[in-house]
């Protein structure tokens, strides 16, 4: 008889988490875990405030960034087959389908990564741009401020314009980074490590997979070529529309950009086209364990989006924030040692944030899905230290106690303790 992945009791424990975490954050959470054949999820808390709707496991969410981390593994998979090489510059890569854009569009006008950036820009690499090492601008202006008004004009523009769909020709065309170059340095934490964020690199990473399929624009792309065959209905790509038209959880902006010092917003999302800005870098809509599916095949041992070796090449060094499409996510564990390791993406996007990952210590994958946006991206990460923790000390018998203790602005932490077996 085949031995349960996961003991009894686990999905309780993880739908109490999900109730305190979604009555502490006024929110709802989303947890699922996937191990061997093996799935478990949760969800509590309010999806539509207008309506009063409850939660539960089956609802949808825009997971954004952690579409990078599915963009990523396309790419390896294209790396695998001898398509192209990670150290190819991207120029030659995408000026094809940019020039087909080009002539199918009167509006866009420009036809090649020189025309946008220069020749210096074309010369980065599909290393570069998967490591966000790019000198490539990012189409996101989220600026947090500590003392004043936190800043973002894209933000502002979607909202006044919520039915308007953002295309990549579009972000790309923006004055913030159509002729800009990042001057890409270390990151101050780690002064070995170059990492300049920036989404535009993964609608670039996009148009290569586009123009390797063979498309002449990016809208005929089909992203779900690379997933698993049982996936392909259960995960969507959006294209267009708004949040509303994928039936999501209601999204909800409680940010304080462009508000008054102090203030905080509250805008209802689900109405909002630009949620998706960013294609293949934030366009990723399903449920939690559709996701969570998806992290076990990218990195578990079946490696089935493209071959363990090459997906191997994607994590992030030990000390490392960032690998090649993914975040080391270990980090926020609250543990050492081989139970600290773990990798995957963090997703924000309008009015929703999320945390996906994997841990080869327990080989399990983790997804935490909220329909909610804040400043600090507490509630993913408050939600994911104890989620983490009560599935390890049911696999290794133990008890964890675990707590996230949030300082500065995008501080925060999981701290936790080992119970104490108690002898009788």
């Amino acid at each position: 008889v085949a031995r349960a992945s996961f003991p009894d009791g686990l999905k309780a424990e993880l739908g109490k988490i999900a109730e305190e975490e979604s009555r502490k954050y006024n929110c709802s959470i989303s947890i699922a875990v996937r191990k061997d054949d093996e799935s478990v999820a949760a969800a509590a808390g309010t999806v539509d405030f207008l309506t009063n709707r409850q939660a539960q496991p089956s609802d949808r969410y825009a997971w954004g960034s952690v579409t990078k981390m599915f963009t990523a593994a396309s790419i390896m998979k294209l790396v695998s087959l001898g398509r192209l090489s990670l150290d190819d510059h991207i120029g030659p890569l995408v000026d094809p389908i940019l020039a087909k854009m080009a002539a199918k569009d009167a509006t866009q006008n420009f036809s090649s990564v020189e025309d946008l950036w220069g020749k210096h820009v074309a010369e980065n690499t599909v290393r570069q741009l998967l490591a966000m090492q790019s000198a490539i601008p990012d189409f996101d202006t989220a600026t947090p401020s500590r003392t004043g008004i936190s800043q973002d004009p894209l933000r502002a523009e979607l909202y006044n314009e919520p039915d308007k769909f953002w295309t990549p020709q579009a972000l790309m065309s923006v004055p913030w980074v159509v002729g800009h170059e990042k001057d890409c340095r270390p990151f101050p934490s780690m002064p070995l490590m170059k990492f300049c964020y920036s989404s535009t690199n993964f609608m670039i990473l996009g148009l290569v997979l586009a123009a390797q399929a063979g498309e002449s624009t990016w809208s005929d792309f089909n992203q779900s070529a690379h997933l698993p065959v049982y996936l392909r209905e259960r995960i969507i790509f959006a294209n267009g529309g708004a949040p509303k038209d994928y039936g999501t959880a209601n999204g909800y902006d409680r940010t304080s950009y462009n508000r008054p010092h102090g203030q905080t917003a509250n805008h209802d999302n689900a109405e909002v086209k630009g949620v998706f800005a960013g294609w293949t870098a934030s366009n990723l809509v399903a449920d939690a364990a559709a996701v969570a599916d998806l992290t076990w095949e990218i990195w578990g041992p079946t490696s089935s989006v493209a071959p363990k070796e090459y997906i191997d090449e994607m994590i992030p060094k030990t000390n490392a924030i960032y690998g090649l499409g993914a975040f080391n996510i270990g980090f926020q564990t609250g543990q050492k040692g081989p139970l600290g390791m773990g990798y995957g993406h963090l997703g924000a996007t309008y009015g929703y944030q999320s945390l996906a990952g994997y841990f080869p210590e327990l080989n399990f994958a983790l997804t935490i899905g909220t329909n909610i946006e804040t400043d600090t991206q507490v509630q993913p990460a408050d939600t994911f230290c104890l989620a983490y923790n009560a599935v390890a000390g049911a696999l290794l018998h133990k008890t964890f106690t675990c707590r996230f203790e949030a300082h500065g602005y995008y501080g925060g932490g999981c701290v936790c303790s080992e119970d104490a077996e108690i002898m009788v």
